[in-house]
């Protein structure tokens, strides 16, 4: 560091960006090291992998992971096809805090415990219509049927704020377009005066 200190400012930036270039890699090759032992892989074959010894490959796992052990874990995918769900629901669970992944490795590739699939399925079992209030299957996640999903979305089962949000919109555009909101006034009031006719 007195080295540094004593380099002029545009050598220290440039220094400083090399040591954190070095740290950055280091901790991506020791990442792709638990990977692979992860998967499987011998700590000589890491070895020979990244051109070190033996012993440096299981100093830098026990330093950032505290352990060489290959951990009981699985991927994402595993676990999603052990509670019947989706990838995509474990992952909503997961931003939603209600799990967490044992490790993270790599661009967001993430390794699970496999009691975790205690948690996701008792999530699963929890969930119900919110239209008839019926059990989902493994398969769904919001609605049991389609005609649910349908019902649900119609205007007059709309929460309020959706209706009133649609209110507002609707008025906008028929205040910015003048001749087609009189054209659909006649049409309102010429199929109001069929249907009074009708029942007379």
């Amino acid at each position: 560091m007195e080295l540094v200190a004593k380099l002029p400012t545009n050598d220290k930036i440039r220094t400083c960006r090399l040591f954190i270039k070095d740290e950055m890699e280091a901790r991506n090759r020791v990442r792709e090291m638990q990977r692979m032992r992860q998967s499987g892989a011998t700590l000589q074959r890491i070895a020979e992998h990244f051109d070190i010894s033996r012993q440096r490959v299981s100093r830098l796992l026990i330093k950032y992971y505290g352990s060489t052990e290959i951990q009981d874990l699985v991927t994402i995918t595993e676990l999603a096809q052990m509670v019947g769900s989706t990838r995509r629901y474990i992952n909503k669970l997961w931003h939603w805090g209600a799990i967490s992944p044992a490790m993270v490795i790599g661009h967001g590739r993430t390794l699970w415990e496999p009691k975790t699939a205690v948690t996701v399925k008792s999530y699963l079992d929890s969930l119900t219509c919110p239209v008839c209030d019926t059990p989902l299957s493994s398969n769904r996640q919001t609605y049991c049927s389609y005609s649910c999903y349908l019902e649900a979305h119609k205007y007059k089962n709309e929460p309020e704020y959706a209706r009133r949000q649609h209110r507002q919109s609707v008025a906008k555009w028929l205040a910015d377009h003048p001749e087609q909101a009189r054209q659909i006034e006649q049409r309102k009031q010429r199929k109001y005066r069929e249907k009074k006719s009708l029942k007379r």
